[in-house]
């Protein structure tokens, strides 16, 4: 259960959250991560991702200053207690004479899963599983992970900035808008258990994937949980597609990650794609930094809404509908 540091959300607890690139986390050492308040350490045990609270149950000190050692096990670098893959305590320096340990001895750990390339923890008892992102799936997909990006922003506000399309042509003029082509035309939007889904939505960009090749495309915009969300743009059999995924360290600290697949124009590089999207995210942090409340108000009468925020409406709609409440006002 969550700690009295930790504001207890069940929407959130209960579902699978994004914590760090897998490649991130080396054999040799602990990453300290934030998740829903809590602090956690994560550790490879034989090829297995661990997370575990970031704390020794004998004095407190963080886990993640420690090591892993030869066993697999974390071991603390205060007092060198050692704890295996499921957090039980297998060895006190101190007492070495002692075999059996007391249960709070043993650190809390967590669900975790790799996909995507992305390490995926939930805190309590996950009800779905980690969110299908298909494009990142198919046999001729380019993958690459970004982040983390750390934004001082609830997370459902970044997540409504990334599926607001008519920001664009302002905050991201001359990459993924214009100007003088500010227009959003009306679009099809669908509500479901599954979440929202936006298609038919076309919209001139001048380098809409970092190419550098000006063109008009179609949007397909889908909210598959209520901190993630991915689009696929392109026609036909042609795909340049992104997954968000957004951790809430806390209600209003949050970092992103972007998970982006495409199955054309292979003579450019992962890099400079990855370049272009921090280059994105640059220009995006600081408007959603700079929003006022910073949690996202779910009571449609406290901001004004244009015609193609409908998007937007249905996401705060879902959210209240949801019973969200983490982030939220």
């Amino acid at each position: 259960m969550p700690t009295e540091n930790s504001p207890y959300d069940p929407i959130l607890y209960d579902d699978w959250h994004v914590v760090a690139i897998a490649d991130h986390i080396k054999p040799d050492r602990p990453l300290q991560v934030k998740l829903l308040g809590e602090t956690l350490s994560l550790w490879r045990s034989h090829g297995k991702i661990i997370a575990c609270q970031d704390r020794c149950p004998h004095r407190g000190v963080a886990l993640s200053l420690g090591e892993i050692d030869e066993k697999g096990e974390i071991v603390c670098p205060y007092h060198a207690m050692s704890f295996n893959k499921v957090g039980q305590c297998t060895r006190i320096p101190a007492d070495s004479k002692v075999t059996s340990f007391p249960k709070n001895a043993n650190l809390q750990t967590y669900k975790t899963q790799i996909k995507y390339g992305f390490v995926w923890v939930s805190l309590g008892e996950p009800v779905q599983e980690v969110p299908l992102f298909p494009e990142w799936l198919q046999e001729d997909a380019i993958t690459f992970e970004c982040g983390p990006y750390f934004i001082n922003a609830s997370a459902p506000r970044i997540i409504e900035n990334f599926v607001d399309i008519a920001h664009f042509p302002f905050t991201h003029r001359g990459l993924l808008g214009d100007p003088a082509h500010p227009e959003v035309s009306d679009y099809s939007l669908s509500v479901s258990d599954e979440g929202i889904s936006a298609s038919d939505i076309h919209f001139y960009q001048p380098n809409p994937e970092g190419t550098g090749e000006a063109k008009s495309v179609s949007y397909l915009y889908k909210i598959v949980r209520p901190l993630s969300a991915c689009f696929r743009k392109g026609e036909a059999e042609q795909f340049f597609s992104i997954f968000l995924a957004v951790t809430p360290m806390e209600e209003t600290k949050s970092v992103a990650w972007l998970g982006v697949s495409r199955n054309y124009s292979s003579e450019v590089s992962n890099d400079e794609l990855r370049t272009f999207q921090d280059d994105v995210m640059a220009q995006d942090v600081p408007m959603v930094e700079s929003q006022r409340p910073q949690k996202l108000p779910l009571n449609l009468q406290q901001e004004f809404h244009f015609p193609c925020d409908k998007m937007s409406i249905a996401y705060r709609k879902w959210l209240n509908q949801l019973g969200l409440q983490f982030g939220t006002c």
